[in-house]
């Protein structure tokens, strides 16, 4: 009984060694074709192929091709586009800032604390949105005054 248990673990470690090399495909680049363990996957890979060979895929697969190569120029041409905005953007706001304190110097001051308090308006606005995790709205004192009249 001892006797067949070195054959037994050498059996089972051929066994191990053979079926790890039957799963590896053959190399394909010396024209040896690969065959595929599972027939299943097989005759998938092979409709496939015929699905592919149809003029409507075809047409199809070169259609989408083309829609994702423009898509990739348009998001390029957009990111330019942003780009050049944001720039615009900001010599338009130099250039104002510069004339509104040439013109009126008492107005642009009124400008930058109004431009402040908006900015922390939102700052608060954004904070107490994360705080609550809902929806913050700003009520007008007339809507305010509707619904205590509504409550009593």
């Amino acid at each position: 009984m001892h006797k067949s248990l070195p054959l037994l673990s050498s059996l089972i470690l051929i066994g191990a060694f053979t079926t790890a090399l039957n799963a590896k495909p053959m190399d394909t680049s010396k024209g040896v074709a690969v065959k595929s363990v599972d027939p299943d996957h097989e005759r998938l890979v092979e409709a496939k192929k015929r699905v592919n060979e149809i003029p409507e895929v075809l047409t199809a697969q070169q259609q989408a091709k083309s829609d994702h190569a423009q898509l990739v120029k348009v998001s390029a041409e957009y990111k330019q586009a942003r780009t050049k905005s944001t720039i615009s953007d900001q010599a338009y706001r130099k250039i104002f800032d510069e004339q509104l304190n040439k013109l009126d110097p008492e107005a642009a001051k009124i400008f930058t604390k109004e431009r402040q308090a908006f900015r922390e308006k939102m700052v608060k606005a954004r904070e107490a949105k994360k705080s609550e995790g809902k929806k913050v709205g700003v009520l007008d004192s007339d809507e305010d005054d509707d619904r205590s009249e509504e409550e009593s």
